[in-house]
């Protein structure tokens, strides 16, 4: 029964990433996202996922201050440390459990990317990390929208390009 309620709570969520996946302002995919996050939290702490859940809190409140436009270096590095110190302190996943940490830092430090398409690729590096690690914590509702969002990201990267092009 708990995998059941950790996966439509992933589904939730899920479809909002997808959805965001197809926004073409950062600002929009940012509040998007932190919607999302918030409802992946829940799945993660239903699933077992603790490392997911502790990133993905910390993911929220990185989103929000990106979003208040008061994420400054001091604040990247709080959460780096804060992500660090916890993702290892309560990690019961071994390797896998440190995916959700990678994905994060990189995201952190490389958010701020003005380019669109250079940020749909930051977006595509870290959902492939979430995909495995969703797969592993058995969120497969989450693993499959994972793979969506990839293609819905990659989708929007070439009607990008292609609308640079005219």
């Amino acid at each position: 029964m708990q995998i059941i309620i950790g996966n439509i709570v992933a589904l939730i969520a899920s479809l909002i990433m997808v959805y965001s996946g197809l926004i073409k302002q950062k600002k929009k995919i940012i509040y998007t996202q932190t919607i999302q996050i918030g409802l992946y939290i829940l799945s993660n702490l239903i699933l077992g996922g603790i490392t997911g859940a502790i990133i993905n809190a910390l993911s929220f409140v990185r989103n929000v201050l990106c979003y208040k436009d008061k994420l400054g270096k001091k604040e990247k590095v709080i959460i780096t440390i804060l992500a660090v110190v916890l993702s290892l302190a309560f990690n019961n996943l071994g390797i896998i459990g440190i995916l959700p940490l990678i994905s994060t830092i990189v995201y952190l430090w490389l958010m701020s990317i003005k380019d669109v398409v250079k940020f749909k690729y930051l977006t595509i590096f870290t959902m492939i990390l979430w995909l495995v690690y969703d797969v592993y914590i058995k969120s497969y509702s989450s693993a499959v929208f994972d793979f969506m969002n990839i293609i819905a990201n990659i989708v929007t990267i070439i009607r990008l390009k292609n609308n640079e092009n005219k």
